[in-house]
């Protein structure tokens, strides 16, 4: 009979666990897409240097995430976002608009690829 309630306990704490990362994923994946959706309005806007300092925030909140992503999602969808959200700065001036837009939306796809590798396994 114990041994029931001992796997009656590691199932619901497995449970807790399995919802907490999935909360954290869906936390910090939409966090970062508001994070780049700011950065692009504010590039559109001609604002380009808080449009950097947006990428760069971005990039360091992805950092951070990274380290638990890694644990849940494969390492080569962290990688390929974590390159590029490194050059997007680069791209956030008035000459390089066609291009920030087209890497923002990779960036913002890329995104949604980490979520859906975590979530489409249940």
């Amino acid at each position: 009979m114990n041994r029931n309630w001992y796997a009656a306990v590691l199932l619901l704490v497995l449970a807790a666990a399995l919802c907490g990362a999935g909360r954290y994923v869906e936390t910090s994946t939409g966090q970062l897409r508001q994070q780049l959706n700011c950065a692009y309005a504010a590039a559109e806007a001609g604002r380009y240097g808080e449009a950097q300092h947006a990428y760069r925030t971005a990039a360091q909140t992805s950092a951070a995430s990274s380290k638990i992503w890694l644990l849940l999602v494969r390492r080569t969808l962290v990688d390929q976002f974590n390159q590029t959200l490194a050059t997007l700065p680069a791209y956030a001036t008035a000459d390089n608009r066609a291009d920030l837009a087209v890497e923002t939306a990779r960036a913002c796809t890329q995104l949604q690829q980490i979520r859906q590798s975590f979530f489409s396994r249940f």
